[in-house]
């Protein structure tokens, strides 16, 4: 059973310091408000900056594309059953022009190597340890290093969010 309240206290506009107040600005401006994960991280200042620079590094830069990015951390929240983060996910989907239809079947459309990142983010999300060598070797002949180091990033960054997310309690509000 999900937490009903966050387990810290979320940071107001008023509680936050000086260079967390100035990016919350910034996010009402770019975004409209504030998520709750970002006001419960700035507990800790240098973790949401650090944090926040890698998120941003890696969902909107090459060399994978980023509406692949977005569905692997669909794929990666809906395993770990993260509502806050399939919420997110799917909002940031929609924006990317995937439908309410394809995104009740996500692999719907996808190339092979598409669903090949999919099927690899699922087996390093349930068993990082222990990834078929047969999904290792075509995730070898279908993408560059690079890729795949993007691709394992991405992967972590959402099974990190997702677990942070839980375990605190952080749950979607209307604004």
């Amino acid at each position: 059973m999900p937490i009903p309240k966050p387990l810290v206290k979320i940071i107001s506009d008023n509680e936050a310091p000086g260079a967390v107040k100035e990016f919350f600005e910034v996010m009402r401006q770019k975004q409209g408000k504030v998520p709750e994960w970002m006001r419960v991280m700035a507990h800790c200042d240098d973790t949401l900056m650090a944090f926040f620079g890698f998120f941003k590094t890696l969902m909107d830069d090459a060399p994978a594309d980023p509406k692949l990015k977005w569905k692997l951390g669909f794929r990666v929240s809906e395993l770990n059953k993260c509502e806050y983060c399939v919420s997110v996910t799917k909002g940031m989907l929609k924006k990317l022009g995937i439908s309410d239809e394809d995104l009740q079947d996500i692999e719907k459309g996808m190339s092979e190597k598409e669903r090949l990142a999919l099927k690899f983010a699922g087996e390093m999300t349930e068993h990082a340890y222990n990834i078929s060598d047969d999904t290792l070797a075509k995730m070898k002949e279908n993408f560059s290093d690079a890729e795949i180091v993007e691709i394992a990033s991405v992967v972590g960054l959402f099974n990190y969010i997702n677990r942070f997310n839980d375990a605190l309690g952080v749950l979607i509000t209307e604004d």
